[in-house]
């Protein structure tokens, strides 16, 4: 509810001046009243500038001149509002071009076509590109990164989404790809600092003391081997009941030299399951586990770093949602759009920050062609040279 101060108009509402019950006076005490506000939105009508470029013939060579456009005015009909807007409402909240055009006719009275709303796209994802371009550079001199991918669905082929996330920012690519070298390119030929990622064979190219493998993903291997007869079910309920005391420990604070006594307690049921003869998945399972096992326990060493990969998952979530309510990509303007929408999406809900606030700024300045607002916070970037 706002201050009385702040809302635009206020409407007295009096009792009736006859009590329904003994039929005396009402006395309606002004001081005393009961506060109700109702919002609404006001009618929407878009902003229309026309530009009246004049024409003219030079009287000495007959060479023909016309006026440019005022700096900062786009070349084509969307304005600054309107380009963050599109962007907007296909990042943030996963409208497809169709229900963009629709909406914006239906609430704002501005008719496009597809066409404009997908010029949009294009003009936005340029406007994005030296921001995004700063955020991965600086992304990838964090101590501590998360990594993770999903499928996505091209027009001629199928495609990854990669993804890095850290504590204040997000950085999206799309790759053919999703081997090693897909990776590299998301995460650098030697990458800085702690990687926290599942144990896809993608990422074993990172040092076993940079990794740290997610334990969510593991309790879901866990489980799956709980369920098998025999003595690998057997083995698969241990492993189950040291991850769930992980994570309560963990949830508790326990210190790091608490965990040891649960540590070995893997390694023996890992060495037990590597050894299982009967079931091979079990065995290639644990004999895995066995050769990355420094990866498993880096949050110990480095309280800085989780356990598990929750902060790329989440991040990854907008973009499946997208997937889901779309058709394929079909353009690689199309990709490098929603790389860099997505980019800036996710890192300014890690922030704080409203997408639409700094989208406009991004396309003011754009148009503008001045430098773009940073997605890198200004205590990231002074930390960073303090480290350099």
């Amino acid at each position: 509810m706002l201050p009385s101060d702040q809302v635009d108009q206020q409407v007295l509402c009096r009792p009736e001046p006859q009590c329904a019950l003994c039929k005396g006076e009402v006395v309606a005490d002004e001081d005393k009243a009961i506060r109700h506000q109702v919002f609404d939105l006001p009618p929407i009508t878009p902003v229309v500038t026309e530009y009246l470029r004049l024409r003219g013939v030079c009287s000495g060579c007959g060479h023909k001149h016309h006026a440019a456009l005022p700096t900062g005015v786009p070349s084509g009909q969307l304005g600054p509002r309107a380009l963050a807007l599109v962007g907007t409402l296909s990042g943030q909240f996963h409208l497809t071009q169709g229900k963009i055009q629709r909406l914006l006719e239906q609430v704002m009275g501005l008719k496009f076509s597809i066409g404009t709303i997908s010029m949009a796209h294009g003009h936005v994802a340029q406007a994005l590109a030296e921001p995004v371009q700063q955020l991965q550079t600086h992304l990838g001199l964090e101590p501590v990164r998360h990594a993770d991918e999903t499928s996505h669905k091209s027009h001629s082929h199928m495609m990854w989404a990669w993804t890095q996330v850290c504590d204040w920012g997000a950085y999206f690519r799309l790759d053919p790809s999703r081997g090693q070298v897909a990776a590299k390119a998301l995460l650098g030929e030697q990458p800085k600092g702690v990687i926290v990622s599942d144990r896809y064979a993608g990422y074993h190219f990172i040092d076993l003391q940079q990794r740290q493998v997610c334990w969510a993903h593991l309790l879901r291997d866990f489980a799956r081997i709980a369920t098998r007869e025999g003595v690998a079910g057997i083995i698969g309920k241990r492993l189950q009941a040291c991850g769930y005391a992980l994570f309560r420990w963990r949830e508790q604070g326990k210190p790091a030299g608490h965990f040891e006594w649960l540590r070995q307690r893997i390694r023996k049921q890992l060495q037990a399951g590597a050894a299982q003869t009967a079931c091979s998945r079990t065995a290639n399972t644990c004999a895995n586990l066995l050769r990355i096992e420094p990866a498993l326990w880096h949050f110990l060493r480095n309280p800085a770093v989780s356990p598990t990969n929750n902060a790329a998952e989440r991040a990854l979530r907008g973009f499946v949602i997208k997937r889901k309510l779309s058709f394929f990509t079909r353009s690689g303007r199309g990709l490098r759009f929603l790389e860099r929408i997505f980019s800036t999406v996710q890192t300014c809900a890690i922030q704080g920050r409203q997408t639409f606030g700094y989208l406009q700024e991004v396309m003011t300045a754009w148009l503008a062609k001045q430098t773009a607002p940073s997605l890198v916070p200004e205590h990231v970037l002074a930390r960073q040279a303090a480290c350099a």
